[in-house]
């Protein structure tokens, strides 16, 4: 009779813990869902974007797939999230380029990532950094620019993108130095690193990841991390301050839906980007392409998106460039 009493009483708490269970799981998903990325599939984005979309869809309990829209900085893809249908079926995930850079560089973009967008959660930072080529002989970033002031007509600095981070940081630079530096845009991270890595051009600035397999390589030499502290893939390079030059360049990419989307989807998703960035898996697979997951909340991802277009308009102004 004890037994039975037990396994009454098992039963019943257990049918009392489902509801609850089901309400702390938020809303039903209206799935299946699609993840928007605007960049090739196979970059570090796409990668970052089917980790998530792979653990997210086992707590959502729907199909979470990937679509790639590659083209204009991220812009295809922003348009088409600004057109779906604000219903929890499509998801965008976006660097900071898209989100803060095309809106201040671009005339006619297509989106306002300030009302057009419904901020989910921050998936990662990632830090910059910048490498010269073997060919150059350049060891470090004082003889980078030490080399730059010798050789004036060769002070190129490949850049992933025009009108992007780098490009405004380096005419910063150049500006606030006196330095012959200027930055030469490429359509990519991976045709910059190739010519970086030939020797055709002296250095390049861009994420850390990039560079990182052609540096262990003995491609070419990473003199520089842009970010506040040291990598801990590389802790033998200096940051950018260490060596005594105020460049500072971080990169970060969030989690989108439509604006619009019902505020209780908006924190079941998050609560499952969240779930995700903590399992220890994609923790190692976003590490190993020198990613750092940052959970948090949709309004500190709008309040960083704010922050940043406050940050970088004056800085895109005194560059001079005039919006396309």
């Amino acid at each position: 009779m004890k037994s039975l009493r037990a396994l009454r009483h098992l039963l019943a708490t257990t049918l009392l813990a489902v509801p609850c269970a089901v309400a702390a799981a938020g809303p039903e998903v209206p799935g299946p869902v699609r993840i928007l990325v605007g960049f090739p599939a196979g970059g570090t984005i796409d990668v970052v974007a089917r980790l998530v979309a792979e653990q997210m869809q086992g707590d959502l309990g729907v199909p979470v797939v990937v679509e790639t829209l590659a083209g204009a900085g991220g812009q295809l893809a922003a348009q088409a999230l600004k057109r779906a249908a604000p219903d929890g079926r499509t998801l965008m995930v976006a660097p900071d380029h898209t989100a803060v850079i095309v809106p201040l560089t671009v005339a006619r973009p297509g989106f306002d990532s300030r009302t057009d967008f419904a901020p989910v959660g921050m998936v990662a930072d990632y830090a910059g950094a910048l490498a010269v080529s073997q060919a150059s002989g350049i060891k470090d970033l004082p003889g980078l620019m030490r080399y730059v002031q010798a050789h004036p007509a060769s002070g190129g600095v490949g850049v992933s993108a025009p009108g992007s981070k780098p490009q405004f940081q380096l005419d910063a630079l150049a500006r606030s130095q006196k330095l012959p530096l200027s930055a030469v845009p490429y359509r990519g991270s991976v045709p910059m690193v190739q010519d970086l890595a030939g020797g055709h051009i002296a250095a390049g600035i861009t994420a850390l990841g990039d560079f990182l397999e052609f540096h262990r390589a003995g491609k070419l030499h990473v003199i520089a991390v842009t970010g506040e502290r040291r990598s801990g893939l590389l802790p033998e390079i200096p940051t950018a301050a260490e060596s005594g030059y105020p460049l500072r360049l971080d990169f970060w990419v969030g989690l989108f839906a439509p604006a619009g989307t019902p505020q209780p989807l908006i924190a079941r998703y998050n609560a499952a980007l969240n779930k995700a960035l903590d399992v220890p898996k994609v923790r190692e697979r976003m590490a190993a392409v020198v990613f750092d997951p940052r959970p948090g909340s949709p309004s500190a991802l709008r309040q960083r998106i704010a922050a940043e277009l406050e940050q970088w308009e004056p800085i895109i102004a005194a560059s001079g460039w005039v919006k396309q």
